[in-house]
């Protein structure tokens, strides 16, 4: 199968959709498809692991040839994303079935997404619509009206992040998150929900945190961390590697996802796989795979969130009996799994029916 995988955003570029769409690709082409990815993202520095298998292309012009000679165009959708939108509906129009997953939350934005669906015509052309969560669907679904929405969640290699030995508990209590320091994100809420947080802590319990990642956002951050004194037990090191964090994940136990607008959280399933216990905000992708006081703590509110943490920190039982639950315990969310998810969305996407409406977001299951 001739896959093509349109994307605004890409590596270089650090981020979910990015991994995701590299990983789904390599995964595809390991099972023999031939897969070619198109994005406006000009090249760079090399990531740390290069796709082998795949076509890069980055000139937005040669959209139409790659449509033209695909078997299945999948688009990549974000709250901005001309050139994938574009990919699924020249590929609706002409006859190609057409894929378009939406990454984000458009939340109270989906009114104006449903204007724009009325001006593109979205709800007239067979394209099957996906989402990566629950949440994410919702309002996809409302934006259009009603139209079948296929729930395809994102996935990681279980393998590569599985702890390699039982649980250790050392006597530093190492907390880990890793995002874009973007506000979307929320990275400056995380700085005072963590100052809260060493309020909360008896001083002989010994806290490590490392805040990984780049972005726009950082120098605040770090300006935000000197003016509280919080500089020696949160440290910024930036962008790293997947080896190097998954080396991290090795010698941590607690993963904080402050996002409120996530609209699955793919670095939190990574550190669930690795082993660590998430503590994540409700109403969020991330609850679909945890499970309060199962896999991690949920919070419904940042204060709520610092009392969590401090929970994990002063509750070594809690926190062990997490830890160790999620050493033992798999995620179902392997490539394995979702890469066949997404190909039977694209054998439903050449069946679409557009005047087929659900009443609720559905499983590509």
């Amino acid at each position: 199968m001739r896959i093509l995988h349109a994307t605004d955003t890409y590596a270089p570029t650090i981020g979910g959709i990015e991994v995701l769409v590299r990983t789904l690709a390599e995964s595809q082409a390991a099972m023999g498809h031939e897969v070619t990815v198109l994005t406006r993202t000009p090249e760079g520095h090399r990531p740390d692991h290069l796709p082998q298998d795949i076509e890069v292309l980055r000139d937005p012009r040669s959209l139409a040839s790659l449509v033209a000679r695909a078997d299945v165009v999948h688009g990549h959708v974000s709250a901005f994303s001309p050139l994938a939108l574009r990919a699924v509906e020249g590929a609706a129009r002409a006859g190609i079935p057409s894929v378009a997953t939406v990454h984000s939350v458009w939340g109270g934005a989906w009114p104006l997404f449903r204007a724009t669906a009325a001006l593109r015509g979205w709800t007239s052309l067979p394209i099957q619509w996906a989402a990566v969560s629950e949440v994410a669907a919702g309002p996809v679904q409302r934006a259009l009206g009603g139209r079948d929405v296929l729930v395809i969640p994102n996935a990681v290699d279980v393998d590569y992040w599985a702890p390699t030995r039982p649980a250790r508990h050392p006597k530093v209590v190492t907390m880990v998150a890793v995002m874009r320091m973007a506000g979307r994100k929320r990275p400056l809420e995380l700085v005072s929900t963590l100052h809260r947080v060493r309020a909360q802590v008896p001083d002989d319990v010994t806290v490590d945190v490392q805040l990984v990642g780049d972005g726009p956002l950082l120098h605040a951050v770090r300006r935000g961390l000197a003016q509280r004194g919080m500089t020696d037990w949160v440290h910024t090191p930036g962008d790293i590697s997947h080896r190097e964090l998954r080396h991290l994940y090795r010698r941590a136990e607690i993963f904080i996802a402050p996002a409120t607008l996530e609209s699955f959280g793919l670095a939190a399933l990574e550190a669930r796989a690795a082993g660590l216990a998430v503590v994540a905000r409700t109403a969020t992708g991330v609850t679909e795979f945890i499970a309060h006081d199962v896999d991690g703590l949920l919070a419904d509110s940042d204060t709520a969130m610092s009392e969590q943490l401090a929970r994990l920190c002063t509750d070594a039982t809690t926190r062990r009996r997490i830890v160790g639950h999620n050493h033992l315990t798999r995620p179902t969310l392997d490539w394995s799994y979702v890469r066949e998810l997404n190909t039977a969305a694209y054998a439903q996407a050449g069946a679409v029916d557009h005047r087929a409406t659900a009443t609720e977001p559905r499983s590509a299951a």
